[in-house]
Formats: C-alpha cells, structure tokens, sequence
C-alpha cells in the first residue's frame, strides 16, 4: 500500500485524481454489481413494489434527517473518519438485504442503508476537492470531476453487465440460501464493499485533521451547520441548484426501481434468464461512459457553459423516460435505459462543478451535503408516491409521471442562468467567518 501511496501522490494532480478515482470507481462497482438485479432479489424474496418503494422511502427519510448534521461533522472533524463509519453502515445495510425474508429485515436495511448515505455524501467528495484545489498549478474543475466520472461509470458498466448475467451464469451450481438465484449478486458486492473500506483508510490522508482537537473540533459543528444553512440563503444560485437536485433524485429512484419490472413484462423475471439483465445493464453503464467521455472532452466547449449542459441533459433524460415508459419491446427498453443513463452522465458533471464553484472550501462537505439531503428528498418523494402508484397499476405509469417531473423540474436551471446574467460571481459572506468556527 505504501507503493500505491508513493505512485499516487497527493502533490499532484494526477495522484489526487488517481486515488480518488481508484476509490470511487471500486465503490461504483460495489454498488453496481447487485443493482441491476436488486428489486428481483427483493420480489424473489416475496416483497412486493409498495413494500419496496416504502423501504426507499424510509431510507431517503433517514437520509433527509441525518445529512446536515454528519456533513457539518465532517467538515468539523475531517471526511476519513465520516467516510468509514460511511461505508461500515453500508455493508452491513447490504449484508441485512442479502438475508432479506420479509418487511422487518427489508426496514432494517432501509435504516443502516439510509445512515451510510446520509455519512457518504459529499465526504470524500469534499476531501478531493480541496486536495485538488489546494495544488500549486491551476486545475479545471470540470474536466477533473469528468474524469472521476468516467472512472465511475466504467466501473458501473463492469459491475452492471457482471452482476446481471452473474445469477444466470452461477444457477447451475445449486448455491446454497441465501446466495441462490439473485443473492450471488449481493454477495459479491460486500466482498467488493469490504475492498472499498480497506483501500479508503489506507489511501485518505488528512494530516491537517490530526491530533487531540477532534473533539473541540466537534463541538463546532453546530456552527458550521449554521454556516451551511446561511449560504444556502445568500448563495444566489444555491436554491435553484437545490431545486435541480431534487429532481435528480426523483428521476434516479423512477429510473432505478421501475427499469427492471419493466424490463420483466418484456423479459420475464426468472433467474435463469437474468442475462437479458446483464445485457441491460451493459447498455446503461455503456451509455454512461459515453456520457462521461462526452463530458470530459466537450464539455468545457459545450454553448451556454455547465447551465446549458445540465439543462439540456436533464430534458434529454426526462424523453429517454417517457420512451422507457410507453415503448414495448427490447428495443425500447435498451434505447430508453442508454439514453436515460448517458444523459445522467452529461448532467451530473455539470451540476456538481456549478455547486462547487459556488461554495467556500471550508464549508464544502455541509454544502455538498446540502445537495444531497434535496436529492434524497427527491428520493422520497418519488419513491413514496410512485412506489404506491406502481403497485395499483403498472410500472410504466410511475415512470411516466416522474419523466414529466423531470422535464417541468428544467426551470430550475433557467433559474441558474438568469442569476448568472444578472449578477457577477460573489465570494459567500461565511468564508470569512469559518476560521474562528472551527476554533471553537
């Protein structure tokens, strides 16, 4: 690990580039290798959509309520020892649903699922960031966090083609419960899981949150939670952006629970055929690669700047849902699912680089965090409503309804862009008070 550490240092950009993206892409495959088979895993252990949109309800909840505070404890204490407790939460929420037999089990999860990721967001994120900014040499924001995204989506689309066609490929094997069927795929994934929180101790270094002062540092979180709420008021652009990030979340919960239902009235829903599945998730994490690549290599030129971007992305994802949704067959649910994923791709980027440009460094975690918590209301709102709504009817309804949200949600990037116009970029009021909330 100490080689690793030396070839990848944190004094230039390519080594902080590097370990991030070593980190993040392992824990995108992590997430990945289950996902494209995770709600069958779930109605294979008898839980129907309702039962499943209220767990992701419940987890976003958690989420809503927990997201502030740990963001305003990691920028107190540091981002490492939030982004460990992070992921420990996380194994143990996907070590409960591989064991899932009934709603008690299915909450559980939901609980230590929604604590994780209240822990993870914007925590690593932040400690890249500031890595990066903090370099002697000029960096494009952008184009790094494009290429943090391509590492992420190519180890989506690895993890999204493994895991689907893993249950099919192992159904010979006669494994035992409760790795059968789809389980296999879960399992898998805590193993990579596991990797993901060894290499993120070994490869995260903050020595400027060394020492004794954790715990006075701690005491300061209220002040920085404080801080972070201020600038959501006085950042000009921040409400529209919080705006956009709740219909990310409602168009990430659609997209994620209602694909594969979809899929199976065209597919069937049998472990043994789960190849399809795989075929699927190659599609989608293919086309949020390309999506990436795009990003990275276009996006600085694209007319109109990171606003232009988000907001045509958005609107291009809000259409592949409404083709998912009302187009029968393989070939509509493979162009829907590949245009929806390519253009979450060309979305995200954009997004987070105006949310970061527009926050103070010292106040990055709660601010991120910030932009998680609407994203994750996103979460509950979709997944409460539509969750509800497909367990009445059909799947493809709840998709179309959250497609339309997400096309009317674009306003929130005109938003954006009239703010831009009418006002040069400001440097927020709480950067210069940050100093004297950490002594506390």
């Amino acid at each position: 690990m100490t080689g690793l550490r030396r070839r990848l240092p944190l004094t230039s950009e390519r080594g902080v580039t590097g370990r991030f993206a070593l980190l993040a892409g392992l824990q995108e495959f992590a997430i990945w290798l289950p996902l494209p088979v995770l709600v069958l895993h779930m109605t294979d252990r008898g839980l129907d959509l309702a039962a499943i949109g209220f767990a992701f309800a419940l987890r976003a909840i958690f989420v809503v309520l927990l997201e502030v505070p740990t963001g305003g404890l990691a920028d107190a204490i540091g981002r490492k020892p939030i982004a460990l407790v992070s992921q420990a939460c996380t194994f143990v929420s996907f070590a409960l649903l591989l064991f899932v037999g009934g709603p008690f089990m299915l909450l559980l999860y939901a609980v230590f699922q929604g604590i994780g990721a209240a822990l993870h967001s914007g925590a690593l994120d932040a400690w890249y960031v500031d890595k990066l900014t903090a370099l002697d040499t000029p960096v494009s924001l952008q184009k790094n966090l494009a290429r943090i995204g391509v590492a992420q989506t190519a180890a989506m689309l690895a993890g999204a083609a493994i895991g689907g066609v893993l249950p099919s490929l192992l159904s010979g094997w006669n494994l035992p419960w409760p790795l059968a069927g789809f389980g296999i795929a879960l399992f898998a994934g805590l193993v990579l899981r596991a990797l993901a929180l060894w290499l993120t101790l070994a490869l995260v270094e903050e020595p400027e949150y060394a020492g004794a002062r954790t715990l006075s540092r701690a005491r300061g979180t209220p002040a920085v939670i404080r801080d972070g709420l201020r600038l959501a008021r006085s950042i000009p652009v921040m409400p529209y952006l919080l705006l956009a990030g709740v219909a990310m979340g409602v168009a990430t919960i659609s997209l994620e629970t209602f694909w594969q239902p979809i899929a199976g009235l065209t597919f069937g829903t049998d472990p043994e055929s789960s190849g399809v599945f795989g075929l699927l998730g190659f599609v989608l994490g293919a086309a949020g690669l390309l999506g990436s690549l795009a990003v990275m290599h276009f996006g600085d030129r694209f007319p109109g700047g990171p606003v232009a971007l988000a907001a045509a992305s958005q609107i291009l994802k809000g259409g592949a849902m409404l083709v998912l949704a009302t187009q029968a067959g393989g070939a509509g649910v493979a162009i829907g699912l590949g245009l929806a994923y390519f253009a979450i791709s060309t979305q995200n980027v954009p997004h987070d680089a105006l949310l970061n440009d527009a926050v103070p460094s010292q106040r990055r975690s709660i601010m991120l965090s910030l932009n998680s918590l609407v994203f994750f209301l996103g979460i509950a709102i979709g997944s409460g409503t539509l969750g509800f709504v497909a367990s009445l009817g059909d799947p493809r309804l709840a998709l179309a309804i959250g497609a339309v949200f997400t096309l009317v949600s674009v306003v929130a990037y005109a938003g954006v862009a009239l703010v831009a116009r009418r006002r040069p970029p400001e440097v927020p009021v709480a950067e210069a008070r940050v100093e004297s909330s950490d002594e506390s």
